[in-house]
């Protein structure tokens, strides 16, 4: 595995980062273990190793038992060489983790809010992100990497929330302008929340090995994710994936009958599903209850579960076709209290129109998906940093 070619200090470098890399996936190791996977020899690991200790890194996690002979000493990494935090914001609240540089969450905290409570973006943001350091036996200035999800449009340029009618109080606020002061450093990230949905659902949800999917999010609000080739695909402005604007046709059209659209918005919005709730008998309490409670007793309530099915299909049609997606998970509270069900009626729908027919399956990650997506997004640019720039990152020769 040893880099032949290069720089000393590009192969050093490189040489720590495999090895800290190495350490996370597989955990505690020999330095016979790491001499194997490395090719490095015996005297170029201990060096190695006495860098990253020093740095901070990495440090001795025990012995490696059933050996014979002295028992050889074990390496992991240091989990708290590093540590970010992951916001969720909605409008019913803010939602904090803060994690270590392996992805053990430290702390988290949930500061409730009513959706039309009016109330300071920034003093609230740094307040919840202080007491979940505080729980975390850290401080702010130790975080090294800060994620923040919230619904809307986020303008990839400024990390202003352009677009968000479910969050007035946020429009337009500089969130990392506003972290700056006291994180010491503006390794501080916006992005929209279902983006951050699809990520953990690239890491521990039905998308996990899927390099191509589309995450359709009905809540409460209408939208969606792009992934191709493993990677969120964000376009110009940020606005990929907002397939509420799309227009589409209310419904089928018998023979002869005019056609007549609307915004997919205004079939998928809390107002559209209340609605449809309510003709077909099911309304009062809430929605996503309301739907898992349809499925559970299918055969009763099949022109519910078709019109519901129809009204994600038809939302889905041109970005499946434009797409060819491997998948389509299906999210938000609707999404998942539709679950299976519904998922296989928006299947057999789409099944009869000229395209590739993807998976389509219901969303398999917890309720906090979007804070833990913002912690899944903060390791992967701390750790960059972290494994990168090894020991020298420390200021280590």
């Amino acid at each position: 595995m040893e880099v032949l070619a290069g720089s000393p200090r590009l192969l050093r470098n490189l040489n720590e980062k495999a090895v800290l890399e190495r350490l996370l996936d597989q955990g505690s190791l020999t330095r016979m273990e790491l001499e194997a996977f490395t090719g490095l020899s015996k005297p170029a690991v201990s060096d190695l190793l006495r860098r990253l200790e020093s740095a901070g890194l990495i440090r001795k996690d025990g012995e490696k038992a059933g050996t014979y002979g002295p028992k050889a000493g074990l390496w992991s990494l240091e989990p708290r060489s590093a540590c970010v935090a992951g916001v969720g914001v909605t409008p019913h609240g803010l939602n904090v983790a803060v994690a270590d540089i392996t992805g053990n969450l430290l702390a988290e905290v949930h500061s409730p809010k009513k959706p039309s409570e009016l109330y300071q973006a920034g003093p609230e943001l740094h307040r919840v992100i202080d007491e979940a350091t505080r729980a975390a036996g850290i401080s702010i200035k130790n975080l090294d990497q800060v994620v923040v999800g919230l619904p809307g449009i986020v303008d990839i340029q400024t990390g202003h929330l352009r677009k968000g009618q479910q969050l007035r109080n946020w429009e337009g606020f500089d969130i990392p302008a506003s972290l700056m002061s006291s994180l010491g450093h503006n390794h501080v990230v916006v992005e929209n929340d279902v983006n951050l949905v699809a990520l953990e659902e690239m890491a521990v949800g039905a998308a996990k090995g899927v390099q191509t999917f589309v995450l359709f999010w009905v809540g409460e609000g209408v939208g969606g994710a792009l992934v191709q080739a493993g990677r969120l695909v964000r376009g110009t402005t940020g606005s990929a994936g907002e397939l509420g604007g799309a227009i589409v046709p209310e419904r089928i059209a018998a023979p002869g009958e005019p056609v007549r659209v609307t915004l997919l918005e205004n079939l998928l919005s809390v107002e559209g599903i209340e609605a449809l709730l309510a003709e077909h008998g099911l309304a009062g309490g809430d929605h996503a209850e309301a739907v898992a409670r349809a499925v559970k007793a299918a055969e009763q309530h099949a022109a519910f579960i078709e019109e519901l099915a129809y009204r994600f299909a038809v939302g889905l049609a041109g970005a499946i076709g434009i797409l060819d997606p491997d998948m389509v998970v299906l999210a938000g509270d609707i999404g998942q209290g539709g679950g299976r069900v519904l998922a296989q009626r928006v299947s057999a729908l789409l099944a009869r129109l000229p395209i590739a027919l993807p998976q389509i399956v219901p969303t398999a990650v917890s309720e906090n998906a979007v804070r833990a997506g913002a912690i899944e997004l903060a390791l992967e640019y701390t750790r960059e940093r972290v494994f990168t720039g090894g020991s020298a990152a420390r200021g280590l020769p």
